[in-house]
């Protein structure tokens, strides 16, 4: 008897038949299948609920229609900006729609009994296995991946006199009538939004909109949009910035030079 430890059992299945076979070389049942059934669907739940989607679906399920199944990919997704093409980890995301469909299968363990867990599974079985999974119950779910965008928590440093007196300085520097009203027209009420979260008053759209960056194409520069354009009164080549708008590269190095001379005795530098 073999231990239980074995990964594999070859028998001799008879003796008529050589073993070694000198006509053709030897290919797996799995190799021989995939090879000649390329586009064959042979599995028989899958299919079978395929066929009878309606009247099997109180089974599964206790909502009618479908419901909608939604996880946040943004950390295993990602857009390839030259090729147009939505690239990642898609094992993974496979994984995240079956963990979520399975937790809506309230009467059967689906993973459990269709999910591909053996021995010899590899990575591309199980991802196979789950989305047989999913298409078993397709019918039932509307599945979507979304890379969200946001910030879920801030911490705003100092103390909220910090902040109250940040925007004192803002009022005393558009009374010095040093005709920066273009800027201080867009920086005040941020930092106006920016006290009222100190306090705890979340505006949820005023932290949705901090900055959007967009990509035109052919060539184009990225235009970055949003309330963290107020903090620029100038672009990088010290034009005006008259709306929270400017394209990536004309984003202020923020670098300020100021000569001197140094007296060290006999020289000057």
């Amino acid at each position: 008897m073999q231990a239980a430890t074995n990964t594999h059992s070859t028998q001799v299945l008879t003796q008529k038949i050589k073993l070694e076979n000198e006509i053709s070389s030897h290919i797996s049942i799995k190799d021989r299948i995939s090879r000649n059934f390329r586009k064959e669907k042979v599995h028989a739940i899958s299919v079978y609920y395929d066929n009878s989607t309606n009247s099997k679906q109180s089974r599964f399920v206790k909502h009618e229609g479908k419901e909608n199944v939604i996880i946040i990919a943004d950390d295993i997704f990602g857009e390839n900006q030259h090729e147009k093409t939505l690239e990642g980890n898609w094992p993974e995301a496979i994984n995240r729609l079956v963990t979520e469909t399975d937790k809506r299968v309230e009467k059967i363990d689906l993973t459990q009994l269709l999910e591909c867990d053996f021995s010899t599974t590899t990575s591309s079985s199980l991802t196979a296995s789950r989305i047989v999974l999913l298409d078993m119950v397709k019918a039932y779910f509307n599945l979507r991946a979304v890379c969200a965008c946001g910030i879920p928590k801030v911490t705003l440093e100092g103390t909220l006199e910090d902040w109250t007196k940040l925007q004192e300085k803002v009022i005393k520097l558009r009374n010095l009538n040093l005709e920066l009203d273009f800027w201080l027209n867009r920086l005040e009420p941020v930092i106006w939004k920016l006290i009222d979260t100190y306090r705890g008053e979340i505006d949820e759209e005023f932290w949705s909109k901090i900055m959007s960056l967009r990509s035109y194409g052919s060539g184009g520069e990225a235009t970055i949009t949003g309330w963290i354009a107020a903090f620029f009164p100038y672009d990088r080549t010290k034009n005006a910035l008259h709306s929270n708008s400017l394209d990536r590269a004309d984003i202020p190095d923020g670098v300020v030079e100021v000569p001197f001379t140094a007296d060290i005795g006999s020289s000057f530098l």
